[in-house]
């Protein structure tokens, strides 16, 4: 791969995305994100944000349709990252906090107010512009 690819998955419950805030510590820590994270060598999008999912919330997901891809530079290395949909079980209950010390259901509106990771900006823009379509 010529350049590292990242995913995030946007969960939704009604008008509302669980968003998680990072452990303190690191580049993203105390930031609120979309869960997601790198994907390995030999995985593919889908399988990434599978395991990101299992490991970082304890949540088995289904992926859904692409929603938004874009560009930012980690430590100078150029990411692409693609958001993609996804559902939650049925009786998922609550997110383990595992990587994150706090989660929560907001809008997009009140993700927008929140210390957002750099690299999940591209996802609010998205999601944001699909909250002003006509529908």
């Amino acid at each position: 791969m010529p350049k590292s690819v990242s995913v995030a998955g946007v969960a939704r419950q009604g008008d509302r995305i669980l968003v998680m805030h990072r452990l303190p510590g690191g580049s993203v820590g105390s930031l609120w994100e979309f869960p997601g994270g790198k994907v390995d060598s030999g995985e593919t999008t889908v399988q990434a944000l599978r395991r990101e999912w299992k490991e970082e919330t304890g949540f088995n997901i289904e992926v859904g349709g692409e929603i938004a891809r874009g560009q930012f530079t980690h430590k100078g290395q150029p990411i692409t990252l693609i958001a993609f949909e996804v559902r939650l079980p049925a009786d998922a209950g609550e997110p383990k906090l595992i990587e994150h010390d706090d989660w929560k259901w907001a809008t997009v509106g009140e993700i927008a107010g929140l210390p957002l990771v750099e690299s999940d900006l591209t996802v609010l823009e998205a999601l944001r512009a699909g909250d002003q379509a006509p529908g």
